[in-house]
């Protein structure tokens, strides 16, 4: 079934955003996808679900609607691929969001508008617990100045000592940790410092033309402290295996997996991924990038048990 719905480029190009998902190609890819990956029969209630929150989405940011037809099909795809959520309430799982990429084409390069679809520290967490590689992980924990903190590496193991200063003595964000309990049982403990955002700060000023995030300075001059606990959480997971993911989804380590079947008339099967480069804590908002090379890889059911 998998190779007899394909969907050709000209067809999304013929729609409307808000469209897209209510196409029947995209209905049937998007159900085929959820039950072959993720071995169930749930994925007619899983795509009727996260229908409704794409278009939520798209009628909430209109700038998505400028964003070429084929991304924003992918990023639904990837919804399917992830196994996440589109849901913005309590600590989304992962966000759309519109990116201007340079292309290089026969006429010269040009800018242009596509989705991408992020996956949020939250929703790392639980595809790497799904994926067996952890059993859960501990909110942030966010150490100011006057705190008793001690981070200890003691024959290869990671441990902390921790005491918060009560009440608080100062607003400065001097560190940050997380405990990760592994599969086996064991514990891990990952740490950031000072020294550790300021130098992502740099990063992000120098890929942003000058301007680092805001949300670096944004709690008087210091943190912000919901921004440190996203960057704790990935930091902490550097040294973990990747995690698969759809070929329009950002996340700090990731594999594209997966052609969705989309067709040109010209060109046969034709995806255009987003690049699929480790990136760093901070997106650019402007990325310069070649027209990727296509991605031609079937998913069968054998492919789904096996875990690709």
């Amino acid at each position: 079934m998998s190779n007899a719905i394909q969907i050709k480029v000209e067809e999304l190009n013929s729609l409307k955003p808000m469209q897209i998902v209510e196409s029947d190609k995209v209905e049937q890819k998007f159900i085929y996808m959820c039950n072959a990956i993720w071995g169930n029969e749930q994925g007619e209630q899983i795509y009727n679900r996260e229908k409704f929150y794409f278009n939520k989405i798209l009628t909430e940011t209109p700038s998505l609607q400028e964003c070429t037809k084929l991304s924003l099909a992918g990023c639904f795809f990837d919804v399917a691929v992830n196994g996440l959520t589109l849901d913005q309430s309590s600590r989304p799982q992962c966000y759309i969001i519109p990116r201007n990429v340079k292309v290089k084409t026969p006429n010269g390069d040009m800018w242009e508008k596509r989705a991408g679809l992020t996956v949020s520290a939250y929703g790392e967490v639980y595809m790497r617990q799904r994926a067996g590689q952890i059993r859960y992980a501990d909110n942030p924990v966010i150490v100011y100045e006057g705190d008793k903190f001690r981070p200890i590496i003691a024959n290869g193991a990671k441990t902390v000592e921790y005491e918060g200063a009560f009440p608080r003595k100062s607003d400065r964000i001097v560190a940050a940790f997380i405990r990760i309990v592994r599969v086996d049982g064991s514990i891990d403990f990952s740490w950031m410092m000072e020294t550790d955002w300021k130098r992502l700060s740099a990063f992000s000023a120098k890929n942003n033309k000058g301007n680092a995030n805001a949300l670096y300075t944004s709690n008087n001059g210091y943190i912000d402290p919901g921004f440190l606990e996203n960057k704790m959480i990935k930091h902490a997971f550097d040294a973990y295996p990747k995690v698969r993911t759809g070929a329009y989804t950002t996340m700090e380590t990731q594999e594209p997996i997966i052609d969705y079947g989309l067709a040109s008339e010209d060109e046969g099967q034709v995806m255009e991924p987003q690049s699929n480069e480790p990136e760093s804590f901070d997106d650019p908002e402007q990325q310069q990038l070649e027209a990727p090379t296509p991605v031609t890889v079937n998913v069968t059911q054998q492919d789904a048990e096996e875990g690709f």
